[in-house]
């Protein structure tokens, strides 16, 4: 792996004051911000602690939090399913999209090609999901529709399963949360939920 260098370039020491203390990064940002940044900056060669990596995280585990919370406040009384055939075009296409992130970020787990599965999982959230999907459905969701409802609360758990490596601590809050909304039939944390194939 990698050394993380100080952003200056330099070797991080703490004779030379060009450490970083995580603890403090943490105490800024949060924890998942800063797993987020550290795999977001992961290369096969040296890097320099990228402050603005960390600060990426922070915000998709912002997104992520306010995103869930339109879900749950919206969609919570039906149960989770993957749009049919028939399901409107949108349904369909989050659905396609979700399968893509699923594979891309799977596949760079697998050849511990962390920066691209950071990255890819931020990128299906951010744009697809929050920027377009959910702009998309609201209407839907503020009118009871239940193929959106059910479409967007499968996609929810499903993209919490996909962050978890990434964002742990987020993810297994929001997952505790869908879980109550479930009414209690999901009895798993999502440490122990299957990984979206």
């Amino acid at each position: 792996h990698s050394v993380i260098q100080a952003p200056d370039g330099r070797r991080m020491s703490k004779s030379l004051g060009t450490g970083i203390d995580p603890l403090d990064e943490i105490d800024v940002h949060g924890a998942d911000a800063v797993r987020f940044g550290l795999l977001a900056m992961s290369s096969s060669q040296d890097v320099r602690y990228s402050s603005a990596k960390v600060r990426q995280g922070r915000d998709l585990a912002n997104k992520l939090w306010n995103a869930s919370r339109l879900i749950l406040l919206n969609a919570s009384a039906v149960q989770p399913g993957p749009p049919g055939s028939d399901a409107p075009l949108e349904d369909r296409w989050i659905a396609s999209r979700l399968q893509r992130a699923i594979e891309g970020v799977t596949a760079s787990l697998a050849a511990y090609d962390f920066a691209h599965a950071a990255l890819g999982l931020y990128s299906f959230l951010w744009s697809e999901l929050c920027d377009w999907y959910l702009e998309i459905v609201k209407p839907r969701l503020y009118e009871g529709d239940e193929v959106a409802a059910s479409t967007v609360l499968w996609v929810l758990e499903q993209t919490l399963a996909l962050a978890h490596p990434i964002a742990p601590f987020v993810t297994e809050e929001v997952y505790g949360y869908l879980r109550d909304a479930a009414r209690g039939e999901r009895s798993e944390l999502l440490v122990t939920h299957p990984y979206p194939q």
